[in-house]
């Protein structure tokens, strides 16, 4: 049974809705500045990247200097909920972590807002509570300024409302979601588990296929690349003329390894028609009839190209034509950050009509070479150690020149053998595309799960309600009457509006009436179904 509040909504009886301030206190950090380099009173400083969302990461903690008092003031104590005020991403805005005593005297900056719960609520129901779909789409609204940022203050999260239900009941909801996101937590474990054996796997083939055992041993005289590597030479040849980089074949030695007999290592200069820098025309991100969407670096992911965010040149723009891409060509990110700078994907023709950008380099491979199996390579192991080795910083970012990917050394298989391997180690990655999807879309349901937990948890649904539990605005009242007796004179006047705000609260919830008898349902909310 629920009951109307203000005749909007809706909450089981003897629960009450609050602000955060009528149930916690709710105070700010300490601005890191020149005068507290830890010196002489030095103790522990948690920062915004030691908090996440329901976790605490201390594996990094800095030091701080605390003047005459401040300790006192400032020091966390068991149960404290220490809040992100924001400026980073939306959705991260407001993650927060209950602090459970693992340092001693640790004090917080002033990017976390210290919540102290009062004896009337839970500090675990409170980290649960914070950290659910409940009190994340308010804390969206709250912490969205008129500049477009998202930021939280102590004002903003004083002003954040919720269902607070008497306390034994706030302690079974502990209970019951502890004991439920835990298994959640196994399953997602394990997914995550079955995701790295996906990628070791991945990894393995790959390095099988490039020593040439993903193949079985067909027994005969081996086959050599020479033939395939001659009609190469005659295309580039005719292609790239002169041009430097078709002109040296065989790569630094000391990025030859043994190969498999009849295989030879050649720079990717020496097998590609064209080498090209993209277009650094600014594109657009409104598209008219006749625009051409235009691959950026982003577009480049795990290696493969995906169409999102996408910018357009008009159709009409000089740089269409020459920088026009065609199924296979090799699209090579040269510049990004040193983990991410050298990926690269083959471009293929159901992706429609499109030009590629200034950040990335088009190879675009001679007949034989299967740009496939270039870009594996590229983006396998033995790849990236030697992208690594070639790469310049400059300004944060890492950078590629087309002079040092044309000396790519690429290994390279007869044209019989090439053709094998790449069939089946596409056979091999069509099975974990597969696998990964169904790991994608277990993680989804698990998600929505928890959510759906939360909200059946934060609106009463997930538990037992008890006659015999003391009411909400039973406890509110004596709450109250204990802090504002606690309170110095100074903040008399922020006194009064709690009371006010107290007293509106209470007006609703003895609306309520008296907690209805208990319905036959099961205790655990593993035995309850809830829509995803």
């Amino acid at each position: 049974m629920s009951v109307s509040v203000d005749g909007e909504r809706e909450l089981p009886a003897g629960w009450a809705w609050v602000q955060l301030d009528q149930v916690c206190d709710v105070t700010g950090g300490i601005q890191k500045q020149g005068k507290r380099r830890p010196v002489k009173n030095k103790f522990p400083f948690l920062r915004v990247a030691n908090v996440g969302r329901g976790s605490l990461n201390l594996g990094e903690v800095h030091e701080v200097e605390l003047f005459e008092g401040e300790l006192d003031r400032f020091r966390l104590r068991d149960g404290d909920l220490l809040v992100v005020e924001g400026n980073g991403s939306p959705d991260q805005i407001g993650r927060a972590a209950m602090w459970r005593g693992a340092i001693k005297d640790a004090v917080h900056q002033n990017h976390l807002i210290k919540v102290r719960p009062t004896s009337c609520i839970d500090p675990q129901f409170l980290e649960l509570l914070w950290n659910s779909p409940t009190i994340s789409a308010q804390l969206m609204k709250v912490a969205q300024s008129t500049s477009g940022l998202y930021t939280l203050s102590t004002s903003k999260l004083n002003r954040v409302e919720f269902a607070l239900p008497p306390l034994a009941e706030q302690h079974r909801i502990v209970e019951v979601l502890e004991e439920q996101l835990s298994r959640l937590e196994v399953a997602l474990g394990s997914l995550r588990s079955s995701a790295v054996r996906s990628a070791g796997l991945r990894r393995s083939l790959a390095a099988k296929a490039f020593s040439g055992t993903l193949l079985s041993d067909s027994g005969g005289s081996p086959l050599l690349a020479q033939p395939l590597l001659e009609r190469v030479d005659a295309q580039v040849s005719a292609h790239a003329g002169k041009k430097r980089w078709s002109q040296e074949r065989t790569p630094a030695q000391e990025w030859c390894h043994d190969l498999p007999e009849g295989w030879e290592w050649r720079t990717l200069g020496s097998l590609s028609l064209m080498i090209q820098y993209g277009t650094s025309a600014k594109a657009e991100t409104s598209a008219a009839d006749d625009a051409v969407p235009v691959i950026r670096m982003g577009n480049i992911q795990s290696g493969s190209i995906v169409l999102n965010d996408i910018k357009y040149l008009p159709g009409d723009h000089p740089d269409i034509d020459p920088m026009r891409l065609q199924g296979g060509d090799l699209l090579f990110n040269r510049t990004n950050s040193a983990e991410l700078v050298g990926k690269s994907a083959v471009y293929r023709d159901d992706l429609g009509e499109a030009v590629f950008a200034s950040y990335l380099i088009r190879c675009r491979l001679a007949d034989g070479i299967d740009p496939d199996w270039v870009s594996t390579y590229v983006n396998s192991v033995g790849g990236r150690k030697y992208i690594r080795s070639v790469l310049s910083q400059q300004v944060g970012q890492a950078n590629v020149n087309s002079v040092k990917l044309a000396m790519f050394p690429i290994p390279v298989p007869p044209a019989e053998e090439q053709v094998k391997i790449m069939k089946n180690l596409r056979d091999w990655y069509r099975l974990l595309e597969y696998s990964d999807k169904s790991r994608e879309t277990a993680k989804l349901r698990a998600i929505q799960l928890r959510e759906s937990l939360l909200r059946a948890a934060f609106s009463g649904r997930l538990t037992q309600q008890s006659p015999e539990d003391e009411p909400a605005a039973d406890l509110l009242a004596r709450i109250a009457v204990e802090r504002a007796a606690q309170d110095p004179p100074k903040r008399a006047g922020k006194i009064s509006r709690r009371r006010a705000a107290t007293s509106s609260a209470l007006r609703g919830a003895v609306a309520t009436g008296p907690a209805p008898e208990p319905t036959p349902v099961p205790a655990l909310a593993v035995q309850q179904e809830f829509d995803l």
